[in-house]
């Protein structure tokens, strides 16, 4: 039985919304003010939207590390092997 922290299941449901739209439809969406619903889900799609894009920069930071991190492995093996 898993229990879920009430707060993060409300936020969950909250963000469902968001998520069934997508990032690009969300923008478009805080773009065209005659979209937006109330003031309240701009600023709830506005700090969904950072927080997935705080997310995706993580991983990204996270890729480019690991992708330096291969590249100094190979040309440390390359280096070895032609020594």
């Amino acid at each position: 039985m898993s229990a879920r922290h009430p707060v993060m299941h409300e936020q969950d449901d909250r963000y469902r919304q968001f998520d069934e739209l997508g990032v690009a439809q969300v923008r478009a969406l805080l773009r065209a003010e005659a979209a937006v619903p109330n003031a309240g889900w701009r600023r709830e799609a506005q700090l969904w939207l950072d927080e997935r894009l705080r997310r995706e920069g993580e991983w990204a930071y996270a890729l480019v590390l690991a992708s330096i991190g291969l590249l100094g492995l190979a040309i440390g093996v390359l280096a070895w092997l032609s020594w």
